[in-house]
């Protein structure tokens, strides 16, 4: 279920990827730009404003006094169309793209030339919905490349700790993955990172840096409302996995209400019944739904950790408490009005959080890969032979046991000549030696295409798992001798003997292992005999 979930959700994220491109390649509204020379002026404020009866914001300014303080005009707005006069005639307009994904351009600094004196320049911001009303505009006058730059500088600290988050996540997601390929490790912490980069990229979209520098606003109002909506399930699912693994189904309700959230907000854009941020309030409760699952996670692993002191468990829950303090917070001051382009204090907790967690899952799950590399090693050193490198009888008795399920294989038996003799006349190193030799022979000829055994003192085996097996089990003979012919020729002294005698259960044939084995045994000591003789 879980897996279908995520299958989902993936697929979603593709169409939320298509959404962005058309947002990109279609007109992003209406802005100026290239208004003014390489440098301007010096600083200073504007003067008087005014409602008309429809909500629209005036304000007035005289051109001399803009001029003065450096020629260029600056101010933020959120959710408004903005227009400028100067004396009757437009200079500069920014109108969102009213279309149906989303109206306005979000947030918006404004940049307007002041080049003529003796001019009125009239501000009117136009609220692009009925509920986003203009309460208070900051305005500044002065030189355009210092307002901007100011902007930018004042939001540096909140923009690099939304990119900390997203470089968090990505090393997250990065390292459990490997982690989870090589030692089949959990993936709550692959979820941790997806949900770190995730408010990473709303974190940054959301600085004053960013609302300065990138300039199809559309694209970022989208971006942003949409990873709203897939923040939810990764989390979640990492909430699940960390403190009530117990639980089998309500995990998924948060989740299943985050992906119909998306098919609800694309639905009501598609139909022109409101765009992202009109129906943003589906969102915040859709969240709402997953921070009562995450509490009601934080409550079970109180009760169930409690008594055993599970450090990591605990930390977990009391992280996750502040964590949802920093989203509540959030969603308080967007529908307050009040914007989080500089928030550093809820950025820096929401960084302690993925940092002291990325720690602590980390250092775990350290331990559980060494546990898992020894286990892999020990494993190897149960099944591998101390001599030969080869696989052992215990191996050898494993692999063959599954036999039992294979249609067709061939199974070879392989004995030493006269290794008893030249451990008594020349001594056990040079026994070692005749196993080595022989070993690496073996292993030339038949590694490629089956598993090598040495399953007793001078006692080999081949499992060979193929189809129609019968003509290259005789080539792979004819190699054999080919090799020891070579080796015995360039080692007079030391000559490799090996006995050998091979059986073949074929398609449809209803022998087991044992009788195949058995009759293998059989044919070996019959060339046993044989090469005795010569």
């Amino acid at each position: 279920m879980k897996k279908g979930l995520f299958g989902i959700y993936s697929l979603f994220l593709i169409i939320f990827c298509i959404i962005l491109g058309m947002t990109v390649v279609n007109g992003s509204g209406t802005t100026s730009h290239d208004m003014f020379p390489d440098s301007t002026g010096v600083d200073i404020m504007p003067e008087e404003e005014y409602f008309d009866a429809d909500n629209t914001y005036n304000a007035k300014f005289s051109a001399d006094i803009i001029k003065e303080a450096g020629g260029c005009l600056s101010f933020p707005t959120t959710y408004m169309d903005v227009y400028v006069y100067a004396d009757g005639e437009l200079v500069y307009e920014n109108i969102g793209p009213h279309s149906r994904l989303i109206k306005s351009h979000g947030d918006v600094w404004h940049f307007i030339a002041v080049s003529d004196s003796n001019k009125e320049i009239d501000v009117k911001i136009v609220p692009v919905y009925e509920e986003s009303l203009v309460t208070s505009v900051v305005f500044t006058a002065g030189d355009y490349y210092n307002i901007r730059s100011s902007v930018v500088v004042d939001s540096t600290l909140p923009l690099i700790i939304s990119i900390l988050d997203i470089l968090f996540g990505l090393v997250l997601i990065i390292n459990f993955s490997y982690r989870k390929l090589k030692v089949m490790a959990d993936s709550k912490m692959i979820f941790f990172g997806v949900t770190a980069v995730l408010i990473g990229l709303w974190s940054a979209g959301e600085t004053n840096a960013l609302v300065v520098l990138i300039d199809n606003r559309p694209f970022s109002g989208i971006l942003a409302f949409i990873i709203l909506i897939f923040i939810p399930a990764p989390y979640i699912i990492y909430i699940h996995e960390s403190l009530w693994a117990t639980d089998k189904f309500l995990y998924r309700i948060p989740i299943c209400v985050s992906l119909f959230n998306f098919v609800l907000v694309m639905g009501l854009a598609v139909l022109d019944i409101m765009d992202f941020k009109q129906s943003v309030g589906y969102t915040h409760m859709s969240w709402a739904v997953s921070i009562i699952y995450v509490i009601a996670s934080i409550v079970n692993a109180f009760n169930t950790h409690r008594i055993h002191k599970d450090r990591m468990v605990l930390i977990n829950a009391l992280a996750m408490l502040v964590l949802i303090g920093v989203a509540a917070a959030d969603i308080y001051l967007f529908w307050n009005g009040e914007g989080i382009q500089n928030d550093v204090v809820g950025r820096i907790l929401v960084l302690l959080y993925f940092g002291i967690l990325a720690y602590l899952n980390t250092v775990e799950s350290m331990k559980e890969f060494e546990k898992a590399r020894m286990a892999d090693y020990y494993k190897e050193l149960a099944n591998t032979d101390s001599i030969t490198k080869l696989n052992n009888r215990t191996a050898f008795n494993h692999d063959v046991e599954k036999l039992v399920n294979c249609n067709e294989y061939c199974i070879l038996s392989m004995d030493l000549n006269d290794l008893k003799k030249i451990n008594d006349t020349k001594g056990h190193q040079a026994g070692d030696r005749y196993i080595i030799n022989a070993s690496n022979i073996i292993r030339e000829v038949f590694e490629k295409d089956g598993k090598c055994y040495r399953i007793g003192g001078d006692e080999f085996s081949v499992i060979i798992r193929k189809d129609n097996c019968e003509y290259l089990v005789k080539e792979l003979i004819l190699q054999l001798e080919q090799k020891l012919k070579v080796h015995n020729k360039k080692h007079p002294s030391e000559p490799v003997i090996i006995a050998w005698g091979y059986e073949i259960k074929a398609a449809g044939e209803n022998r087991d292992y044992r009788q195949i084995l058995y009759l293998a045994d059989e044919k070996m000591y019959k060339n046993k005999s044989l090469k005795k003789k010569l």
